[in-house]
């Protein structure tokens, strides 16, 4: 056990004396490149490159940017780019001080793609369902027009993804705006109350409550317009239509009936057969994103507004949501308020940029 500890001590301290004379390797190539002695960098600097126990990320963009530079004032291009390659890879999100950093360093830098390719995350958040009644239906003779919708609150959540298509566009609408598709779990809370009203055998129904639960799958395929891409804080507006595919729904609720005051109750019933299995819809928002760390994460107020009937005319009637409860399914398109928080990882992949012809 002793030999053990006394071992990992020694790794330890070795570990530890390495990174330090890789640390002092740094100070006397920086100390060398303001002297001018630029060919003696690469050599200084290998070692310690080469090793991943050797430089830390800062150090190794440091040294990187330091032979950059050597190769650009030594006149050879192509190892400048590897170097750049290298110190973009080691960070993502480098970018050069423009106040301070010389001309051709900046100039070689902007010949690289430097932005993601491509960015995906997941997102979670709360929504209010709206309903927007296009017929009425209804088994009772005072029912019609007495019926009212009332939403809680809901949940939803899933992927998504971002590519910017016009990274390179010299017009600037073009290079701010971004695919951004995005596959969403939804489940909508929807109320409904009628009372008081009278079924056809002139039999009192005193109340008639209803809690509905809908799932969804929503795949919407927007477009952001990113307002200031350029500042930390990067607000946007989304734009884009939707398909959302039925999961299921059920209702349950009871049915007080007569002046008796019997009621009608059990189990939810099941009602997708009675709702088309396909909707469409627009969602239109505002957001903004800020980089954490190596993440960026968003906070999103949006609207989706349904195009088309969500029940299904042909199927409408449920025998035991008719039969036994005197309820009938309106026609009625689903709008949606939501509000989401998210997270995405950029994806980078640095090359050299072709030139245009």
């Amino acid at each position: 056990m002793k030999r053990i500890l006394v071992l990992a001590f020694l790794g330890l301290s070795c570990g530890t004396a390495y990174a330090q004379s890789c640390a002092q390797t740094l100070r006397l190539a920086t100390s060398s490149y303001d002297q001018g002695r630029l060919h003696e960098l690469p050599g200084l600097l290998r070692k310690c490159l080469e090793d991943p126990r050797g430089f830390t990320e800062t150090e190794r963009v440091t040294a990187y940017k330091l032979l950059t530079l050597s190769y650009i004032y030594l006149e050879e291009p192509e190892k400048a780019d590897s170097a750049m390659i290298n110190l973009l890879k080691t960070d993502h999100f480098f970018e050069p001080n423009q106040a301070v950093d010389p001309a051709e360093f900046i100039g070689l830098y902007k010949t690289f793609r430097t932005k993601p390719v491509f960015s995906i995350g997941g997102k979670f958040g709360v929504n209010l369902t709206q309903v927007n009644v296009l017929a009425n239906y209804y088994t009772g003779g005072d029912a019609v027009g007495n019926g009212k919708y009332s939403s809680t609150i809901a949940i939803q959540g899933g992927f998504s993804f971002e590519k910017n298509l016009f990274q390179q566009s010299k017009k600037k609408f073009l290079k701010q705006l971004i695919l951004a598709p995005e596959i969403l779990y939804v489940s909508r809370s929807i109320g409904y109350t009628n009372t008081p009203m009278n079924t056809i055998s002139a039999t009192n129904l005193v109340n008639q409550v209803f809690a509905e639960s809908q799932t969804w799958l929503d795949l919407n395929v927007l477009l952001q317009y990113q307002l200031n891409p350029k500042s930390r804080f990067n607000p946007y507006v989304t734009l884009g239509p939707g398909i959302s595919y039925l999961l299921g729904t059920s209702s349950s609720g009871p049915t007080t009936r007569g002046t008796t005051g019997n009621v009608v109750s059990g189990p939810a019933i099941d009602l997708a057969n009675s709702y088309n299995k396909t909707v469409y819809s627009v969602t239109a928002g505002a957001g903004a994103k800020i980089k954490v760390g190596s993440l960026y994460v968003t906070g999103e107020l949006r609207y989706q507004y349904g195009l088309v009937n969500a029940v299904n005319p042909e199927k409408r009637t449920n025998v035991e949501y008719t039969f036994d409860y005197a309820a009938q399914l309106n026609d009625f398109s689903v709008n949606n308020v939501s509000f989401m928080i998210g997270a995405s990882i950029p994806v980078f992949k640095p090359q050299k940029l072709k030139k245009k012809k």
